[in-house]
């Protein structure tokens, strides 16, 4: 459960996830994991970067879980803000059980979880980032038009964009680094959806936070940004094959 109150967009609080994250030995043991990835992607930063992913994918395959939750808050605590230039490849690692929700996260949260797990539908592919411009965006299949279909009378002038290959961008966000609002003390990368001014309802009113575990290797907090603040919904990866 990740529960952010904020009186402001990008003021950081107390999360609730940090309470449940494990002592100063699980804390260690995580720190340790890290430390030796990073070693090994100086001498094989393909090893590095497959190790890590399935870390990931490991702890994904038990959430919602308390204790899949406390060590990806204790993998993201230990990243470092993401240094990312290009396209990646993304992976959901997986949906948290965010409380307090309001009326338009639950739906939204609700909606996004029927159609990746009932439906078996996800049309998110990964990011793609221009550090130079500190801007992004997103890069989905084709499935995108239809899972958006539901909310285009809400944003009836959005288009994405058809770039080939059977792929679409859309949902550009801007990127700067500061304190993230769901781990006090560690700077992460923020793509900003909320103050770009483009996106469409709900995308606007999203936050995404992302930091680098290994050279190329991200791990991504998904929030949904509500009147009393920010609600953790997921995380997510994204990679540049090494």
């Amino acid at each position: 459960m990740t529960t952010v109150a904020t009186t402001a967009p990008r003021e950081s609080a107390k999360n609730n996830v940090s309470d449940a994250v494990p002592g100063s030995v699980a804390k260690q043991a995580v720190a340790a994991r890290i430390a030796a990835l990073r070693t090994l992607a100086e001498s094989d930063p393909l090893a590095a970067q497959d190790a890590t992913w399935a870390w990931f994918q490991r702890l994904g395959a038990e959430l919602p879980g308390e204790a899949a939750e406390a060590e990806l808050a204790a993998i993201f605590a230990a990243g470092q803000p993401a240094d990312v230039d290009g396209q990646t490849e993304g992976l959901l690692v997986g949906w948290l059980a965010p409380q307090d929700l309001d009326r338009a996260g639950s739906f939204v949260y609700r909606s996004a979880r029927t159609v990746v797990e009932k439906l078996g539908v996800l049309p998110w592919l990964g990011k793609k980032f221009d550090k130079s411009a500190q801007r992004g965006t997103n890069t989905m299949s084709l499935t995108a038009w239809l899972v958006a279909a539901p909310f285009a009378p809400m944003s009836p002038g959005y288009r994405l964009k058809n770039v080939g290959g059977g792929k679409v961008e859309g949902f550009d966000m801007l990127n700067f680094v500061e304190e993230s609002v769901v781990s006090p003390g560690t700077q992460v990368l923020v793509l900003d959806y909320e103050n770009i001014g483009t996106n469409p309802w709900p995308i606007n009113q999203i936050r995404d936070e992302a930091v680098q575990i290994v050279p190329g290797t991200y791990l991504g907090a998904k929030l949904w940004h509500q009147e009393d603040g920010y609600r953790q919904l997921a995380f997510w990866a994204a990679k540049i094959p090494a």
